[in-house]
């Protein structure tokens, strides 16, 4: 057999893997049809004493459900076993199983007894890749004893798929990781009553968390008119619109400076709802339109005191002081947060500079993100 190309057609599947729901599916199956071999997987996680792997097969496995779950638990308990695994020590290594173990010695492994026969794999092929963000995998062909036999022109294929393969992967793991910490930033914000709306360069709202859509839901303070976000009362509609119109104008006019907003909810609809208006820091190498502009956070005071106990115990902060950041957290200038509070300006401003002092910012805008940050990192 002459060598095996690398097409178009199978490189465009390769690097659309990271969007699909089930990753690289549709590039595994088209490797099967283009190598002619009886399946292919991809290893996510690579399998440790006791931890099963995350594995995408191109093909459902011929094995019932039952023996599929036996054979996931055989595969945590034993795959530091895997003697073509063992065998891929490097990013770009490629291995044939016959090349790591004997027939007689595969007699012998446990692994391959209770996990790769059952699989009806005789033969197979694999390559470790990693990448720069820690994301590791196996890319693995299998087979029969009497299907396709792999060889080097299969090891010089994969050879050469393997720096399409290391990009592909950076990009799945780019893509994960800032899903991942956006679901984090807003399971947490939905957690404590932050209703959180994110915005994009058009003033389009294209996310929102639990909170957020049970506001929307509720019809009581937002809606949506088409996909623009919008606060039920006259007044504080115009005030909401304002808001990111001029956080829109600011990112755009200066990519590197803030903008903040804060208000008070007043009429009846949104009555005591504190808001917060975010411009997010423009990426100069992304299209402006289509990422993410402002956020735009939304907080109930009478839904606070998890949040405020909360505040005490990361920054060490008195009750009063906790009470004070959370306030201003959710917005409320120094004067707005001595009145509800029912203190002096000057015993607000005082219990300010003390919170400042102990949370290490200077500004409001700063104990903000410093304050929805942090628990955003508890999960």
């Amino acid at each position: 057999m002459g060598s095996i190309e690398v097409t178009e057609a199978l490189l465009a599947r390769l690097y659309n893997g990271p969007l699909e729901e089930l990753p690289w599916r549709s590039f595994l199956r088209a490797l099967i049809d283009h190598i002619g071999c009886s399946n292919a997987a991809l290893t996510l996680q690579l399998s440790r004493k006791g931890l099963a792997p995350m594995i995408i097969w191109g093909k459902t496995p011929p094995v019932d459900g039952a023996l599929a779950r036996d054979i996931g638990d055989r595969h945590a308990a034993l795959g530091h076993l895997d003697p073509l695994r063992n065998a891929l020590k490097r990013s770009g290594d490629i291995a044939l199983l016959e090349e790591v173990a004997s027939p007689a010695q595969l007699a012998q492994n446990e692994f391959y007894r209770d996990v790769l026969q059952p699989y009806g794999i005789e033969q197979a092929i694999g390559m470790y890749v990693s990448e720069a963000g820690g994301l590791e995998c196996n890319l693995g062909l299998t087979g029969p004893a009497n299907g396709v036999r792999f060889g080097d022109e299969h090891k010089d294929f994969l050879a050469r798929l393997r720096p399409h393969f290391e990009l592909s992967m950076s990009l799945f793991s780019r893509i994960y990781r800032d899903e991942s910490e956006i679901e984090v930033l807003t399971d947490t914000l939905d957690r404590l009553t932050i209703g959180t709306f994110i915005i994009d360069g058009k003033g389009r709202m294209i996310r929102a968390n639990g909170a957020a859509r049970r506001m929307i839901d509720d019809g009581d303070s937002f809606q949506l008119h088409g996909d623009r976000l919008v606060m039920c009362g006259r007044a504080d509609s115009t005030r909401l619109r304002d808001a990111i119109n001029a956080a829109l104008a600011a990112r755009m006019s200066d990519g590197d400076t803030e903008f903040v907003r804060a208000f008070r909810g007043s009429d009846t609809a949104s009555a005591r709802l504190g808001i917060l208006v975010r411009s997010i820091r423009r990426d100069r190498q992304r299209p402006a339109d289509m990422s993410p502009a402002v956020v735009v956070y939304a907080s109930n005071p009478g839904h606070s005191s998890s949040f405020e106990r909360l505040i005490a115990t990361l920054f060490d902060l008195s009750p009063s002081e906790a009470n004070l950041a959370a306030l201003l957290t959710q917005g409320l200038t120094l004067a707005e947060a001595a009145r509800e509070l029912g203190l002096t300006e000057s015993t607000v401003r005082s219990y300010s500079k003390r919170i400042f002092a102990k949370v290490g910012v200077n500004r409001q805008a700063e104990l903000i993100r410093l304050i929805l940050r942090s628990v955003a990192m508890l999960g």
